[in-house]
């Protein structure tokens, strides 16, 4: 069984990918009840958050050798933009699905998520839907065009699966090592320390 290491890119990776997962499970969960168009394009910004995942897992599995701040930088940098994230990406030397992820996906945000935005973007009052700001019958509407994001999602989680299937070596020493460092990582990528729980409100 291969023995995975032990580094905080590889740790980051790991994260992005179980994301990913969770993500997909939960659009083959909802997309076949959300039958609204609403709740489709709901569900369809789960798929979207699923490849920006695995975009990210395979940025840090390229740049294995690179300091975790630096590629964290990058990929917070291309925010939820598949698009820069796609050409971020270097962990396949085949470049092909990250050029057909992003393209498909660059001009979509996560803020469709909101109904109110939904509508500013594929239905337009006094406007042709078909001069929408995106097409939603090309798109989004079209069950083929969006399974068809699903698969590329699925190429994406599975071509990176094999680097997170083994074990992690038994060495407590330089577990609780790694586990300091992960604890470093957070502190300095993340804002004042934001993602402790605030304190409710009144408590002392």
């Amino acid at each position: 069984m291969k023995t995975l290491p032990i580094s905080i890119q590889h740790s980051v990776a790991n994260h992005y990918h179980t994301d990913a997962r969770d993500f997909a499970g939960r659009f083959n969960t909802l997309w076949e009840d959300q039958l609204h168009k609403t709740g489709r394009i709901k569900s369809f910004v789960d798929l979207v958050m699923g490849c920006e995942c695995a975009l990210k897992s395979h940025i840090f599995l390229g740049r294995l050798d690179q300091h975790p701040d630096e590629t964290y930088k990058l990929v917070r940098r291309a925010g939820h933009n598949a698009e820069q994230l796609s050409t971020i990406a270097a962990f396949l030397q085949d470049r092909t699905l990250y050029d057909q992820v992003g393209s498909k996906l660059g001009p979509f945000s996560v803020f469709v998520r909101y109904s109110l935005d939904a509508y500013s973007t594929f239905f337009p009052a006094l406007a042709d839907w078909a001069d929408a700001p995106i097409n939603y019958a090309a798109t989004i509407g079209n069950n083929a065009w969006v399974l068809g994001v699903r698969d590329d999602l699925d190429w994406l989680i599975e071509s990176s699966s094999p680097e997170f299937s083994g074990a992690v070596d038994h060495d407590i020493e330089a577990i609780l090592r790694h586990e300091r460092e992960m604890e470093d990582f957070m502190r300095r990528i993340v804002p004042n320390n934001s993602f402790k729980p605030k304190p409710l409100r009144g408590s002392a």
